[in-house]
């Protein structure tokens, strides 16, 4: 019996919606370190996107390094780890060869996925995001255009010496076909083309998944997403973050969601102007703490509403105006729009969305950013 953690999309140095989350990280990462006490797992999977940033600020590297060896060398635990797509394989990389001296195990490059790793009765395969490309070079196969064909090149190469007696675990950081996402996962590419099939994985016993947020983004028994610790845009709010505490032999699988304290609260608000002011509406929510997206009627006539929210909600980081369902008004929108030029639409998005105008300053970054590409269009 093995009995393993499943975390991913850590994306330390993520901000929202210009907000730093690096306090909000703190937090919710040490109740990570604290369940990983509780639980006393075997090892810790990490399944990608450690960071937000290919090129992390001093203060999400300096967190992220802390939370390791707390959890390496502190606890004791060995950690499994990939590079994913935003991670930077470079700077996650250095060190790797005094990592693996204290059962770190990090993988970033594609030639590593074959090197399996062992403890006890199980094999591990650390399979870093990849590009096509890169499966293209290393089997000199011009056929492997997609995520999918590539990734299968891949595993099938694993496959031929997988000792099948054994159980067998692959981390991977793609997006697996059947996935549902959320706002703050960064397109790998557009459309379906580079969804990866789920019966490519069939022979794992177990498969860890990063980069969909949403824990529940496929329901395949063995083949699981994490999810990320915390929510990341306001597309997750309502969903529950956590980790995955699982249990497995070569006939029994246990697995066990544990979910994590945040910080703050995530609120999608859909209400009219004055509404939101009242004591009933507020008694709903930490108001000077979490985290509000609103979405409120009831503005004409208000120049300047974001000031006085921001006295109740100070933490408001979307606000724009509730439309209209009417269908006509819509359609008169619609036209409206086919009439107004570039910059004119940009003025009116920014408006709706932050309740203030653009600067004079930043109006003439943004003529000099649509004139650049009219010309190379027109080149």
């Amino acid at each position: 019996m093995v009995k393993f953690l499943h975390t991913a999309d850590w994306h330390i140095g993520r901000k929202l919606q210009g907000k730093d989350l690096l306090e909000d990280q703190q937090y919710v990462m040490n109740n990570l370190i604290r369940k990983i006490d509780e639980t006393k797992p075997d090892f810790l999977i990490i399944a990608g996107d450690l960071y937000d940033r290919s090129v992390p600020s001093k203060e999400a590297t300096t967190l992220l390094q802390e939370l390791l060896v707390k959890i390496n060398i502190e606890y004791n635990i060995p950690i499994f780890a990939i590079s994913g797509n935003h991670d930077s394989r470079e700077r996650l990389a250095i060190g790797e060869a005094w990592f693996s001296k204290h059962k770190f195990y990090l993988h970033t490059r594609l030639n590593q996925a074959f090197d399996k790793i062992t403890i006890e009765d199980t094999d591990i395969y650390l399979l870093p995001y990849f590009e096509p490309f890169e499966a293209r070079e290393y089997f000199e196969d011009a056929t492997l255009t997609t995520h999918n064909s590539a990734t299968k090149r891949v595993i099938d190469e694993i496959y031929k010496n997988i000792d099948m007696s054994r159980i067998n675990i692959l981390v991977a950081h793609t997006f697996v076909s059947g996935g549902l996402e959320t706002d703050s996962e960064r397109e790998i590419s557009v459309g379906t083309i580079e969804n990866v099939a789920v019966e490519i994985f069939e022979k794992f016993d177990y498969v860890a998944l990063g980069h969909l947020h949403n824990p529940n983004s496929i329901k395949e028994e063995r083949i699981k997403y994490s999810g990320s610790p915390m929510a990341y845009s306001f597309s997750e709010a309502t969903q529950t973050k956590g980790m995955r505490l699982v249990e497995l032999t070569k006939e029994i699988y246990t697995e066990e969601f544990i979910s994590l304290e945040q910080k703050r609260k995530l609120h999608n608000i859909s209400a009219r102007y004055e509404e939101v002011f009242t004591k009933e509406f507020q008694q709903n929510f930490d108001c000077k703490k979490d985290y509000f997206s609103m979405e409120l009627s009831g503005l004409e006539g208000v120049t300047d509403p974001l000031p006085r929210i921001k006295e109740y909600y100070p933490n408001t980081l979307i606000l724009k105006q509730k439309r209209n369902n009417n269908s006509d008004i819509e359609m008169k929108l619609d036209k409206e729009m086919l009439t107004k030029s570039p910059l004119e639409l940009i003025e009116g998005f920014y408006s709706e969305q932050t309740g203030s105008e653009l600067t004079v300053g930043q109006k003439q970054v943004l003529v000099n950013i649509i004139d650049k590409v009219n010309q190379d269009e027109t080149n």
